[in-house]
């Protein structure tokens, strides 16, 4: 399964998708893209409840 996580998603203006079949890879790919372009730092639990929400999972 491939999972996704997009800005456009978060409310950002932005085109960035972080796209992958590792959740973890995904998760770290848009956290790491969020700081270094927006400026906003997300935890790593808020990253996993992010991902979590949108795709359901525990």
């Amino acid at each position: 399964m491939t999972f996704e996580l997009a800005c456009r998603d978060y409310g950002y203006d932005c085109d960035f998708v972080a796209k992958g079949e590792d959740s973890g890879y995904v998760m770290r790919e848009f956290g790491k893209h969020v700081d270094e372009e927006h400026g906003l730092w997300y935890s790593d639990e808020s990253l996993k409840q992010i991902f979590q929400n949108k795709y359901n999972k525990k």
